[in-house]
């Protein structure tokens, strides 16, 4: 196992409950998260949809930067997933096998350290029904929201699936399938210890405020609290992350040649972590309305005010007869370079150390880099390698052409 170093950021996903587009997020939710906790993947919706390939899967697993939490039997019991009546359920042995083996190394580890997670049997449908026998008002309530014309918009598809499975139950059936996944989802959230949701849909904070506002008890508070409701705070960090989520979506569009597991590996992923960690905490406690676009806000605004301390600007401040010397001299390394390679760097080193200079003139010949004041994790993102003006330039005019 390999440490995951730099800023914790922890988030949770109930990956499979978007389907297809869950799975083709996967690459921008491991981008953004330190760690993402996962509940119950499908390997076979990985294989299909994903830009993380199965062994990258369970080396991101390995190294700490995904983590898997789901139930007892689908971690360890091949005929449960293979028998489930859920299509994309089944066993795949290099990437459960892998995940099965994690889970056993780790059992004796602390909880929380844990790679894979086996979670507790699941209390949710003995809540929901408990909920709603002690207050049944919530089941017209449910029901209302189930039946209205816009129920894909207010309701978790995954969710609404469920509930439409077993509406020939009536009311009460269907109203506990709802209240079931939010008091599921509630605990697993709660389990995987993260910071914040990770929301892939529009339904998903409409859900939020239908259980903030589902009618009390007539009589006295309810035996049970009700499924566990993200803060406000914590809904504009997940707003802001499902913003950024959306930047990266658009950054895929005008990428170059890359390397995806370069960056999630490398240093771009920790200042990305870092970057939307800081926006989160600045802006968590803002009005809601301040909230809107925001992301792509910031970054083209860091982006526009951002500077390359580009070598030209240094060399024209030095004046000194040493210096146009040793710019001379620098240009004659570098012709003798092109000649006789292997005898330069020991002369551009010396050449350096003598004039001062040596950075600015490498870092225009691109033996060394610029140095820039603004965000790095867009370039290293986009295009796998640091800010340049022309990335710049590239950059900017991309951000520019983002709609919300």
């Amino acid at each position: 196992m390999t440490d995951s170093p730099g800023v914790i950021f922890p988030t949770f996903c109930h990956i499979s409950d978007y389907g297809e587009r869950g799975y083709q997020d996967l690459h921008h939710l491991v981008a953004l998260s330190q760690p993402l906790n996962l509940w119950a993947p499908s390997s076979v919706l990985i294989r299909q949809f994903s830009r993380i390939t199965p062994k990258e899967f369970i080396r991101y697993v390995d190294q700490g930067f995904i983590r898997v939490i789901a139930r007892d039997e689908w971690l360890r019991d091949r005929r449960f997933r293979d028998s489930h009546p859920w299509q994309h359920a089944g066993w795949d042995p290099e990437i459960d096998g892998a995940l099965l083996s994690i889970l056993r190394n780790d059992e004796a580890q602390q909880e929380s350290l844990r790679r894979v997670l086996s979670a507790p049997p699941e209390e949710g449908e003995a809540a929901a029904v408990e909920s709603l026998t002690v207050n049944p008002r919530q089941v017209a309530y449910w029901n209302k929201a189930f039946r209205s014309k816009d129920a894909e918009r207010k309701i978790p598809v995954g969710t609404l699936t469920a509930a439409r499975r077993h509406a020939d139950g009536g009311e009460f059936e269907i109203a506990k399938w709802i209240l079931r996944a939010g008091y599921n989802h509630g605990a697993a959230f709660d389990l995987s210890g993260a910071t914040l949701p990770l929301f892939l849909s529009p339904s998903d904070p409409r859900f939020m405020r239908l259980i903030n506002h589902a009618p009390a008890a007539a009589e006295g508070p309810d035996r049970r609290p009700p499924a566990r409701t993200a803060e406000p705070s914590q809904q504009r960090m997940a707003d802001l992350a499902g913003q950024l989520i959306q930047v990266l979506h658009h950054l895929d569009i005008h990428a170059g040649p890359r390397s995806l597991d370069a960056f999630i590996t490398g240093e771009g992923r920790q200042e990305l972590v870092a970057w939307i960690n800081a926006v989160c905490e600045q802006y968590r406690y803002h009005p809601s309305r301040d909230i809107d676009g925001l992301v792509i806000r910031e970054l083209r605004e860091q982006l526009g005010r951002a500077r390359l301390s580009g070598p030209l600007g240094r060399l024209s401040a030095r004046r000194s007869l040493p210096t146009v010397v040793g710019v001379v001299d620098l240009v004659a390394t570098a012709a003798d370079f092109i000649l006789s390679p292997g005898q330069t760097l020991n002369t551009v080193g010396m050449a350096a150390g003598v004039f001062g200079i040596g950075n600015g003139l490498a870092q225009q010949m691109g033996w060394l880099p610029s140095s820039f004041d603004g965000p790095q994790w867009p370039f290293l993102y986009a295009y796998s390698s640091a800010a340049k003006k022309s990335r710049l330039r590239r950059m900017i005019y991309a951000l520019s052409m983002y709609r919300d």
